[in-house]
């Protein structure tokens, strides 16, 4: 009995470590996450690709070309990552990511193609072709790329082979046809009219993008051609003034060359440290960090006594402290220095990508007498402002500080905050922006909501990310939006970036944290950036950048390419903040499944029911995968303002039918 019972003991413990055994090999099984993907670089660019292994004890990780040949020069392998210094032709071909650990290994293939994006040579943009009515008029459509691109003709942005009367070189009616598109690209108009006056568009696309040049054809009446430049004395000016605009271009070209291999190598040496670091440090944002205590005038306190600004100290060796007395040198700046002593009141909301974030007051009285240096005693008139402060002294950062300088200096529009001033007589620089007295527009959409929209909005979204406590406003609750009320904030954010885009300026992070809204419910877009602090988790470390991952397209989070395009894709995500009450995008997704569907496609937005139908099919336009497809900032604002007369009209017209009923 007793060996019997022996026996079954033996049994279970070998049985139960078996198990055990078993269930940590399956969890510790080695395995790419996420797979490596292919890629395209640009010609003569820089770019890595990650290849990360979970599981195993300590697997070792390399790449190859092709299965097993030694990378490249110009190609090399760290960590797992795959850097490609400067691209070209040579370094095209099949990659193998192997890990080893132990008996155990895995590969993966990727392909890394290089390409030329593509340029149009002929026409140049913004040509004028003249030609007399009943002749032919010939416009030719060149572009070299690689691969090469194929070339398409279209007249006000509607491809001209969808149009009627227009045949291809290869038709049966190619011989009598009045507008013929050629193989090679040319486009012959036979016996010009008048009607055929109007914007033309060469249009060169492959799969390492697209470009469209357009040009004007004018059709004169037979007598009225504009005369051509005359030979002589004005044919040479004409040479003089074009060699010397070919000189000046050529120096152009160079200084930019300069500046770009110059940020290259400044971005390869982050990378590098950036890879030598431990895995942790892909952590996103950290958060939260030790406020440093203040005082009412800004200077910084250490031990309880102030620290004077010492002009012989060793912060004038500092980068910001260079920038200050070049600034001062330039005069650059000078009409917007703003004594930061009329500041009071000042409270720290947390940390921006140049340092800490403040609310303050000022006198605007007193800015006003500063500029306009008027001695006249005037009744003080304290505002609210936002105080962005420059402590970094990366190089990127101060450039992305003057950008922002630039960007909200010279915009004057009612629904983006003004430029209040620049603290810059001292280190470190105080960036002052408009302030609003209801504060950001996320916090002001979570006040709204109702009990029973904020328990929908936990059940729907889990506790990971629960809203903050609503701010009281002002001393005055905001009233329950109505949906022309949201419709009338999209209208003010879409009238917004609409005036960005028709500057050529981008915002980069249009988010409902980043809109201030007044009392009388006036939307104005911001750039207050809390990176660390209450909306630290809307913002994710990626490389050596922080960015707000869930409101980015995949171009600019994948390749960093920001244009007036994401700034669709963010207004977009931004109306639906608007709708969702500031629910979080993609709230049951971390951000590593937010970023591996950026890089398969699959990321899919879903429109709330409250949204106009009309408004949910203009925002999935604006979250089309491929930027070419999503609508201008002109657009968008014709269309906003038809959902806003068709709002009206019917909110009209069932106050009539319920008069008269």
């Amino acid at each position: 009995m007793c060996l019997f019972r022996g026996t079954l003991f033996l049994f279970l413990v070998i049985t139960v470590s078996g198990f055990e055994q078993s269930n940590g090999s399956e969890d510790g099984a080695l395995r790419f996450e996420p797979e490596p993907y292919s890629k395209k670089l640009e010609l003569n660019s820089s770019g890595k690709i990650h290849c990360k292994v979970a599981g195993g004890v300590a697997p070792s990780i390399q790449w190859y070309l092709n299965e097993e040949d030694p990378l490249p020069d110009g190609v090399t392998s760290s960590n797992g990552t795959l850097l490609v210094t400067e691209a070209a032709r040579r370094h095209a071909g099949r990659y193998t990511c192997r890990a080893v650990d132990g008996n155990d290994t895995i590969t993966a293939k990727i392909n890394l193609d290089i390409v030329v994006s593509p340029r149009i040579l002929e026409p140049s943009s913004g040509q004028q072709v003249n030609v007399v009515e009943g002749q032919t008029a010939v416009l030719n459509c060149l572009a070299t790329g690689d691969p090469q691109p194929t070339t398409q003709w279209d007249r006000n942005r509607t491809l001209l082979l969808q149009q009627p009367g227009v045949s291809t070189e290869d038709s049966a009616n190619a011989s009598s046809a009045r507008l013929l598109v050629l193989n090679n690209g040319s486009l012959i108009i036979r016996n010009v009219k008048d009607e055929d006056s109007d914007m033309y568009g060469c249009l060169a696309g492959s799969a390492a993008g697209l470009a469209r040049n357009e040009l004007v054809l004018l059709v004169h009446a037979e007598g009225t051609l504009p005369a051509q430049e005359s030979s002589g004395v004005g044919g040479k000016a004409v040479v003089v003034s074009i060699s010397v605009a070919a000189a000046y271009m050529i120096l152009v070209l160079a200084l930019m060359y300069y500046c770009r291999r110059r940020r290259l190598r400044s971005r390869q040496r982050g990378e590098k440290m950036e890879l030598e670091m431990a895995e942790g440090r892909e952590k996103l944002v950290e958060e939260g960090e030790e406020d440093k205590p203040k005082v009412a005038n800004g200077s910084a306190v250490q031990n309880g006594r102030l620290l004077p600004h010492d002009r012989d100290s060793g912060a004038d060796n500092s980068e910001v402290s260079g920038i200050s007395r070049a600034s001062k040198k330039s005069g650059q700046y000078d009409h917007l220095t703003v004594p930061r002593t009329l500041l009071t009141e000042q409270i720290t909301l947390g940390r921006g990508e140049f340092g800490e974030v403040m609310l303050a007051k000022i006198d605007m009285c007193q800015v006003k007498k500063l500029k306009s240096k008027d001695d006249a005693e005037l009744e003080p008139k304290m505002r609210q402002v936002l105080v962005k402060v420059l402590t970094t002294k990366d190089e990127t950062q101060l450039s992305e500080f003057k950008r922002q300088l630039e960007l909200f200096g010279r915009i004057r529009h009612e629904n983006i905050v003004r430029l209040i001033g620049l603290c810059n007589e001292a280190d470190p620089h105080y960036m002052l922006l408009e302030h609003t007295d209801w504060g950001d527009l996320k916090s002001f959409l979570i006040a709204t909501r109702t009990a029973e929209e904020t328990a929908e909005y936990l059940r729907r979204v889990g506790p990971a990310h629960p809203p903050p406590p609503p701010a009281a406003a002002a001393g005055a609750a905001p009233p329950p939006l109505a949906p022309q009320h949201r419709a009338v904030l999209a209208a003010h954010l879409a009238a917004a970036a609409g005036r960005l885009a028709s500057k050529r300026l981008t915002h980069r992070d249009i988010a409902a944290r980043n809109c201030v809204i007044t009392s009388q419910l006036q939307l104005k877009l911001s750039l207050a950036a809390l990176t660390r602090g209450p909306h630290s988790h809307e913002y994710c470390k990626r490389h050596d950048q922080v960015i707000p991952l869930r409101w980015l397209p995949s171009e600019a989070v994948l390749e960093g390419e920001y244009s007036t395009k994401s700034d669709v894709y963010m207004f977009a995500a931004t109306v639906w903040e608007i709708y969702t009450k500031a629910e979080l995008p993609f709230g049951k997704l971390n951000d590593n499944s937010v970023m591996e569907r950026l890089k398969n496609g699959t990321l899919e937005w879903t429109v709330p029911d409250s949204m106009p139908d009309s408004l949910a099919a203009l925002l999935k336009r604006c979250w089309s995968n491929s930027p070419a497809d999503r609508p201008q900032f002109t657009e968008i604002c014709e269309e906003m303002t038809t959902i806003l007369q068709n709002m009206t009209s019917d909110d009209i017209t069932g106050h009539t039918d319920e008069n008269n009923a």
